[in-house]
Formats: C-alpha cells, structure tokens, sequence
C-alpha cells in the first residue's frame, strides 16, 4: 500500500470511528427485530430489512421492510414502506401514517435489499487488495438521509448479527479488533454483488490471504483453479487448500498425482493433513503419506499417528504441534525456542514443561513467561497441575473443561502421561456454540475462524 493511499484510508477509519462515537450511525444487523408501529402506536411488525438505492455519493436507505407475524414466516410476506412515511427509527421504526394508510410499497429498478444484495457478499477492498465477506453494514445519518458509509468484514460483525458479542469476555480473550471499511473504497466484484470475478494480475496473487484465494477459487472453472493454485508459493498453496470448501477440493485432489498432493501436505498442519487423507480413498491415502515420507519421514509419522484417532474425538481434534521445555531450563531459554521455533505453529497461548519420556510435568502461559526474570528455572514459573484430556474423549468434553476452566488450549494425554498434542480454543469453539445458534453461522464461518488463528 502506498503511503498516500495509506493515509487516506486510516483518516477515513477514524472518520468512520467518529461517527459511530458520535451517536450518527449504527450498524444494520443492530436495526433487525426492532418494532415497527403506525402512527397511532400499534405494532405493526418487525424490521426485516431496508431497501436502498443510489444517492448523490453513497448508497441511501429508501425504505423500510417489516414481517407481518405468522404471514410473514409461513407465506414470506413482507410490506415495504418508502422512508417519506418513516418519522424515526430511534428505538423502535415509527411510521407518519396508520396501519390503513400504508400504501402498498414494492422495489424500483435502481432499489435493493441489504440482506439480499450486500450481507455475507464478497467485495474487493481496494486499498488492502484483498476479497473480504461482509458480515454487517454501518449506517449513517449524512445531511438528511440515512446512508451505507461501511461494511464490518471482522469477527466482530458475525457475534453482533448472532447476538454473540459477550463470548469474548465470557471466554476471558480480548475483544476482536474491528474491521470497518468505508464503502467508497470499495469496489463490488460486480455491479449485483453476487459472483467472483478475478479482479487482480495473477503475478499479485501471492499477496492476498489464503482465505481470500480460497474464496476465488471456489468460483473458478478448474482450469482457472489448477492456474491460480501453480502460481502460489508452496506455503501458500498448502494453506490455500485446507480453506477451500471440501467438496471442491476433493475434485481438486482427485485430478493431482500422490506425488504432487504429498508435496502440498508437506507444507500442512499435521492435524489438517490427516483431516483430508481420512476422506480420501485407503489405497490412495496409504500412497500419499507413503510420498510423504520421502519428504518428511517425521511429517508422514505425525499425520499418521493422527488418523488412528476418531474424527469426533480430542485425538482427532488435536494438533501435535506445541512448544516445550525441560522443567531445569531457565526462562531465557524458553524466549529462546519460542523465537526458534514460533514462526512454525499457528497457535500459542501456552509453553509445556515435559521431561525426558515426554511426560507432561506443567504448564505456563505466555504472560507467565513474560513476566518472569528471565534468570529463573522453569520450574519455578510453570504450574504443575494440568488440566488434560485423553485422546478418546468426546468432542463435547473437550468443549467442556475448556468452557468450565477457560483455557485457550487444552492438552492431550496418552498412557503414564506422555503428552500427545493440543486441542486450540478456535477448534473448540464451534462446539461450545448451542445447535440453534450453530445453525445461524454465516457459510463462511470456518474460513473467518481460519483467518483469526493464523
């Protein structure tokens, strides 16, 4: 990014941060179930949605749309009511006419639904050249209409449409940080917002996230995939594929020799990797690692310890990558191999003290370590009671004694103690969630969760 054009967008971020200081916008996914009454007071519905349509500059809401009850859920009836006969929307959305004087509203060629045409839509945010999801809209009063001047494309939009926002602290994590892009520095992929359309050279697609490569390849033809795909570096195209949705990258997979796919594995997350052999074929998969362990004999080893392990058990869920030290060790020492060995793993909330037949002794966190002299034993630092759990227990206990005790990663135990991996929070989460709530995640949500680990 260019300083000019840097500049330019964080001065518009703070604009942005401004208005909603300032009580003058709110955000869209905050508007819905509000109650929508008549002139006289009587409730008349929900809020569902608002229409828009192009203003002089940015998008202007031109309408109201609310659900009538039981019409609206078992009949999909829903009344549209033009913003000349809305008088406010603070609290609930009061109309200037009563129930019999709502003139019936239907949208003009240049007028279309948030939920339909801008929500969970992918966009291109020009200044940071990267494909993102917007999971919420931030809406402003300017001069007398009330306008789109954002999109929230972080996490943070996905817990406020699901009435979520509480989890950071109930889990004892810090706040996501927000994600705003001002709307005039968006360019939609195309004019409905509803298909992807590959924007960029091919030489700059190295420089976009994983997730976002992710995201244009499910809507390429596969020749388009296989170009995009030998075009990345082998790091990049390994944690391209994990996030590919699994039904396009089995069809991907199945037109790759064992060799090329043993290449890409090499460059995977164990636990990831065993996650895709288990789905494949057994005489396939067996050649796969057989590949593999041409490359990597330590790398096969891993993933195949890991498929032994159930799918919806912590053995299936765990990582083996996890950083530890011996308990005579000095806490300069423990800096020291988080340096050597942090670029490497995804995740690391805490160091794990074993001894000489990896038995786990204890645990501290990064904020022990640094806090600690760094003169001092490991010993000295770590506590030594640790909450584990076996490699067969349940997904849904897992989910537990992470919840009950608040921990970010929960390690996994064999026989005598002998420490196997890690369960990470972001793979837990999911199950913690109840089923009704699990059942309004956006499609994208385990492509989001990916982004914030990594």
């Amino acid at each position: 990014m260019s300083e000019a054009k840097g500049a330019r967008n964080d001065g518009t971020r703070q604009e942005l941060s401004g208005l909603l200081k300032s009580g003058r916008a709110t955000f869209f996914s905050l508007f819905l179930g509000r109650n929508v009454v008549d002139k006289d007071g009587h409730i008349l519905g929900r809020l569902k949605d608002f229409s828009i349509k192009p203003g002089e500059s940015l998008l202007e809401v031109s309408g109201v749309v609310y659900g009538e009850g039981l019409l609206s859920e078992v009949l999909g009836h829903d009344v549209i009511v033009g913003m000349a006969n809305v008088s406010s929307i603070d609290g609930e959305i009061k109309l200037k006419v009563a129930r019999e004087d709502i003139p019936p509203g239907r949208l003009s060629e240049n007028e279309m639904l948030i939920t339909d045409t801008i929500l969970d839509k992918q966009i291109v945010d020009i200044d940071d050249l990267k494909v993102v999801r917007v999971n919420d809209v931030l809406l402003a009063w300017i001069k007398s209409s009330l306008c789109l001047v954002g999109v929230d494309v972080g996490f943070n939009g996905i817990m406020r449409r699901l009435g979520l926002t509480w989890v950071p602290r109930r889990l004892n994590i810090l706040k996501f940080p927000e994600h705003i892009i001002s709307w005039s520095y968006i360019d939609p992929l195309n004019p409905a917002l509803r298909k992807v359309h590959l924007r960029i050279p091919r030489k700059n697609v190295n420089d976009l996230h994983p997730a976002d490569i992710a995201d244009i390849i499910e809507e390429l033809d596969n020749k388009g995939r296989f170009t995009i795909l030998q075009s990345l570096d082998e790091e990049t195209a390994a944690e391209t594929l994990e996030m590919v949705e699994p039904d396009i990258r089995t069809i991907m997979l199945r037109q790759m020799s064992e060799k090329e796919v043993a290449e890409i594995m090499d460059n995977m997350n164990p636990d990831d990797a065993a996650d895709i052999l288990i789905t494949m074929p057994k005489d396939r998969a067996t050649e796969v690692l057989r590949q593999l362990c041409t490359v990597s004999k330590e790398h096969a080893s891993d993933i195949r310890d890991l498929m032994k392990y159930r799918e919806n058990s912590a053995g299936g869920m765990m990582n083996t990558e996890f950083i530890h030290i011996h308990r005579d060790q000095k806490v300069s020492d423990a800096f020291a191999k988080l340096r050597a060995e942090g670029r490497d793993i995804d995740m690391i909330y805490y160091l794990y003290v074993l001894d000489e037949k990896e038995r786990l002794l204890g645990v501290f966190s990064l904020r022990d370590l640094l806090l600690a002299d760094p003169q001092q034993l490991v010993k000295d630092i770590m506590l030594a009671e640790v909450i584990t759990v076996l490699p067969t227990s349940s997904r849904e206990e897992v989910a537990n004694v992470m919840s009950r005790y608040d921990l970010l990663a929960l390690p996994v135990v064999g026989n005598d103690n002998v420490m196997l991996g890690i369960v990470t929070f972001d793979d837990a989460l999911e199950y913690m969630l109840p089923e009704d709530i699990k059942s309004r995640l956006p499609a994208n949500y385990h492509i989001t969760r990916r982004v914030h680990r990594m």
